[in-house]
């Protein structure tokens, strides 16, 4: 499956859909960089930068920084195929672990 281009964020069992539009479509971003994947995302309040690898079993390992309600946050996260959508799961430092489920933009 070929992770590269942009993901609508179609539903989470972390937020309502009315939190997850609540300034854009929701979406991560995805490119390949040499031998990184890299990206951001735009899910609700949240936004930011992730730098990541792709693993042998497809799924990208990365790490992220960005904003959320404009407080600066960081933390880990894992983009793992589903089908034919992506889980994109964010491990905040020291705080909650929200996941997203995306669709291929066409």
């Amino acid at each position: 499956m070929e992770i590269i281009g942009i993901w609508d964020v179609v539903s989470s069992p972390d937020f309502d859909d009315d939190y997850l539009r609540m300034e854009v479509s929701p979406y991560v971003t995805l490119r390949r960089v040499g031998e990184r994947i890299e990206g951001e995302y735009h899910i609700g309040l949240q936004s930011g930068d992730i730098d990541g690898r792709l693993e042998a079993d497809g799924r990208v390992l990365f790490s992220f920084e960005g904003m959320d309600e404009m407080d600066e946050v960081s933390g880990a996260g894992a983009i793992t195929p589903a089908g034919d959508r992506l889980i994109f799961t964010l491990m905040y430092h020291d705080g909650d672990d929200f996941a997203c489920e995306c669709e291929w933009r066409r």
